[in-house]
């Protein structure tokens, strides 16, 4: 359809000046998302709120300067606006263009999955850096009515910035999903644990003040806030693209090199702290590879033919959950010996240190827990687990296990004489990391808690590549042709 002719000259230049806002090195999708983002009646509406809220938090700290009440007005208003309404503008961010029937006009651009991913989150934190930029004056504001730490505040209100960019990614990055029911689920069980996390350590931070060993536990949340950003982007962007792209690659070297940096805070005291960013880290990236189908096409298997050292990594670097599952036992042997550092060198540490035994058990245990679910997968989803993302099938599962478990231990406290052979009755990974924790158990059932934890972990390797025969040999014969 041929859009009406301009009226006059003065209207011809107005359309090219609003044509030419943003430069042109910029990425058509981020030009494309400011654009649409910015005359939204909610971001408007969002932004004079924040200003309107400001002033009377700011009202309220002139009528009584250091009141704890106002303060916490001021930041209540800040975290809702940053790590709520902002995040939850791209919880369609990409279904949307499924729905409107306009993802397929865009890949058919120069524009990858990865860009269009990063298009749509670099826009919707464009307009949250507005938001933090608005509310600086304030902060600054508070400073002079005095009983306020600026620097405090300052950190506090960046690490708000850096956690609002991990939920617009998590939503975006959920926002893959089509199906309402399955992004709804995900975000709100993400955005939980998210804002667990978040609050116990902005509480931690803003209560012990900036010295010590809390500098460097804010350099390790800054480094597990920017690799969820890129591992919640990559996961959508893997989920929109087609089978030919690889984004598996990029996806486990990434969190390989963020594990290194991880592992670099060791030197300070906070050993409980770099294990668990480093199993959050390998974990997510675990999960994320496990789920992943076999490449149906020669194209993506052809860079890793082409050296030596390609072939070498081939192994625990090619998409599809059969590369994944190399890659998961890559990161057990890494996490392992984290585990190990941790219970020789510092005083606390999650995994039992008095038995051997136990320690074992916990170890491959906590293991299984990744491993499990594709037993159930490919014994009764034969068909998803070689052709298609299984990622909902796998929560699904995950899912069930944990209800069970949450069962089986309610029964087990009830039971309090019978709870270790309850327990081996019901071998399953959570189970098992449940009779661990309870403790108390004789060396027979530790015995028969380790087998189990063993025989498990074998089965969750042998089971997925018995089943899927056909299609792993069908791979590895692409990834040996030359």
């Amino acid at each position: 359809m041929t859009p009406p002719p301009l009226s006059n000259v003065r209207d011809a230049l107005t359309v090219a000046r609003r044509m030419q806002d943003f430069p042109a090195r910029f990425s058509p999708m981020l030009v494309k998302e400011l654009r649409q983002g910015m005359r939204t009646n909610l971001f408007s509406v969002a932004f004079i709120l924040l200003q309107t809220v400001m002033v009377l938090s700011l009202l309220a700290g002139l009528a009584g300067p250091g009141s704890a009440a106002a303060d916490g007005f001021f930041w209540f208003f800040v975290v809702v606006m940053l790590l709520i309404v902002q995040p939850l503008r791209g919880f369609n961010a990409l279904s949307s263009e499924y729905l409107l029937n306009t993802m397929d006009l865009i890949q058919l651009t120069r524009l990858d999955a990865w860009r269009i991913t990063l298009g749509k989150w670099t826009a919707l934190n464009a307009q949250t850096l507005l938001f933090l930029t608005g509310v600086l004056p304030y902060l600054v504001m508070r400073y002079f009515l005095g009983n306020v730490d600026f620097v405090t505040d300052l950190v506090g209100l960046l690490f708000l910035g850096l956690g609002s960019a991990l939920a617009s990614a998590i939503t975006i990055g959920c926002s893959a999903f089509r199906p309402f029911v399955l992004r709804g689920i995900l975000v709100i069980a993400f955005g939980i644990g998210f804002i667990i996390l978040y609050v116990a350590m902005q509480t931690m931070i803003l209560r012990s003040g900036l010295g010590g060993s809390n500098l460097a536990t804010m350099g390790l949340t800054a480094i597990s806030l920017l690799y969820g950003c890129f591992f919640f982007l990559s996961f959508g962007a893997s989920r929109i693209a087609p089978l030919s792209e690889n984004h598996s690659t990029r996806k486990r070297l990434v969190a390989l090199g963020f594990t290194a940096l991880a592992l670099g805070f060791i030197c300070f005291d906070i050993g409980e702290a770099v294990l668990i960013v480093v199993g959050l880290i390998l974990g997510f990236a675990c999960v994320d590879a496990l789920t992943e189908p076999l490449p149906v096409y020669s194209k993506v298997l052809e860079p890793f033919r082409r050296h030596p050292l390609g072939r070498l990594g081939a192994t625990f670097l090619t998409p599809g959950w059969m590369g994944g599952i190399s890659f998961f036992l890559l990161c057990f042997g890494v996490f392992t010996l984290v585990a190990l550092y941790s219970t020789q060198f510092f005083s606390s540490s999650p995994f039992p240190t008095g038995d051997r035994i136990e320690f074992v058990t916990s170890m491959l245990s906590s293991a299984n827990l990744f491993l499990f679910p594709l037993i159930f997968i490919h014994l009764f989803f034969p068909k998803h687990a070689s052709g298609s993302f299984t990622f909902g099938i796998y929560t699904f599962i995950q899912g069930c296990l944990l209800l069970l478990t949450i069962m089986i231990a309610a029964l087990a406290e009830a039971l309090d004489r019978f709870d270790h052979l309850i327990f081996a009755l019901v071998p399953i990974p959570s189970i098992l990391l449940v009779a661990v924790e309870n403790g108390g158990a004789s060396a027979q059932f530790e015995l028969i808690y380790l087998a189990a934890a063993f025989l498990t972990l074998l089965l969750g390797i042998a089971i997925p590549l018995l089943r899927q025969r056909a299609a792993v040999s069908d791979y590895l014969h692409h990834l040996k042709r030359r």
